[in-house]
């Protein structure tokens, strides 16, 4: 399975880009959310606030948060890579230590 592959290539550090067809269903402003996601590039990492700004609403921060907290597909559409403005790492459905680990992996 070539989503299985790759996560695999991912967690190895052999792969930054995932090139798997998406189709994931939400609402227009879950999926405006979730295509900006696609844009952060490995290894870096923005704000809730800056999402917000890329989907149109620097005051939806919030709502940014709730859509990540959505995201059907975590990893290959990277929720990891948004935090808090002050830096403080914010919420991940798969727990903060998770979160941690992802960001460590994508640093080195």
């Amino acid at each position: 399975m070539k989503a299985e592959k790759q996560l695999s290539q991912y967690f190895a550090g052999e792969r930054q880009i995932f090139d798997i067809p998406l189709k994931p269903i939400g609402t227009d402003f879950q999926l405006s959310v979730w295509n900006e996601l696609q844009k952060i590039h490995y290894g870096e990492t923005i704000s809730y606030q800056e999402l917000a700004e890329k989907v149109g609403d620097k005051n939806r921060s919030r709502a940014v948060g709730n859509a990540n907290g959505r995201n059907p597909i975590p990893i290959i559409i990277p929720c990891h890579r948004v935090i808090r403005k002050n830096g403080d790492l914010g919420g991940f459905g798969g727990g903060i230590k998770i979160k941690e680990k992802l960001l460590e992996l994508e640093r080195k």
